[in-house]
């Protein structure tokens, strides 16, 4: 067979372990479940604690979140994108199917506060720039 398909013929040992199978009674060629860690993390108990804490802080990260409540990162993001439906608009956690103005709502807000933080700090920027002529950067 080797001749025939070369390297990517299958080993001899696994053709006998299939007849094996097929002969014992097992007709379906997909895999059976494996054992391995269970997917006990992703309840609703621990669903509703990560929202909480997203409700409490809305910038809080997954990484703040994983080692709070002890859970892997990706378990925590796979909660907040596809159980909760949360995303992530100016670094803040909102639900991914809001409406349209309510996105526009939520980005003003920021906006405002960014523009306000901006505007206090121009008077300490003028009196630099006409301290050093103009030459301020």
């Amino acid at each position: 067979m080797i001749e025939l398909y070369g390297e990517q013929c299958l080993v001899r040992c696994n053709i006998f372990r299939w007849c094996q199978h097929y002969e014992a009674g097992r007709v379906n060629i997909k895999d059976l479940p494996r054992p391995g860690q269970a997917h006990v993390v992703t309840n609703s108990a621990t669903i509703s604690s990560v929202d909480e804490l997203i409700r409490q802080n809305c910038r809080i990260t997954t990484r703040e979140i994983a080692v709070e409540m002890s859970i892997s990162k990706g378990t925590v993001h796979h909660i907040i994108h596809k159980k909760l439906g949360y995303g992530k608009v100016c670094a803040q956690w909102v639900p991914k199917h809001l409406l349209g103005n309510q996105k526009t709502a939520s980005l003003g807000v920021f906006l405002i506060t960014e523009d306000t933080e901006a505007i206090h700090s121009l008077p300490a920027r003028w009196y630099q720039c006409i301290n050093v002529n103009g030459d301020y950067l």
